[in-house]
């Protein structure tokens, strides 16, 4: 059974308030965007099993074809869809995913409040700072430890 990365964009793969999208909603050529998706390619490299689940707001923004040539080639063939709910809640969002799923391992990297809240009582939710994301070494050891404990399974 594959582990599944519920995966947010904004203070995750670069820092939250990037320019991201014209008023046409179209993606700008900003060379900061997904600026640490190397990271998050070398951190799943030794688990290929491992999926991925946009939990981002930029599900709403871009269709799966959009999303899948964001994480490029070597993510693109892990991802397996988006978060379809919607609350206000992000961390209630990525938990009803993953039961409508019928996940037995999954984990998310995610800014949201309500995923730091969640974070202090379930390991399953890896808090990054915004202004950091997968940059943070305590983020990418948090990340490690959990896949080396889950994908394996």
């Amino acid at each position: 059974m594959a582990l599944h990365l519920y995966l947010d964009f904004d203070g995750v793969t670069h820092r939250l308030g990037e320019a991201a999208v014209d008023d046409g909603f179209r993606l700008l050529d900003n060379p900061n965007l997904f600026l640490w998706l190397p990271i998050l390619e070398t951190l799943l490299e030794p688990y290929p099993t491992v999926r991925i689940v946009v939990s981002s707001d930029w599900r709403r923004l871009f269709d799966d074809d959009a999303l899948k040539q964001l994480l490029r080639p070597s993510l693109a063939s892990r991802f397996v869809g988006v978060v379809e709910v919607i609350e206000t809640s992000r961390a209630n969002e990525i938990q009803i995913d993953a039961e409508r799923r019928g996940l037995a391992s999954w984990v998310a990297l995610d800014d949201h409040p309500t995923v730091i809240e969640a974070s202090q009582t379930d390991p399953r939710y890896i808090a990054c700072d915004s202004a950091t994301g997968l940059s943070n070494p305590r983020v990418q050891r948090q990340l490690q430890c959990y896949l080396a404990k889950e994908a394996s399974c």
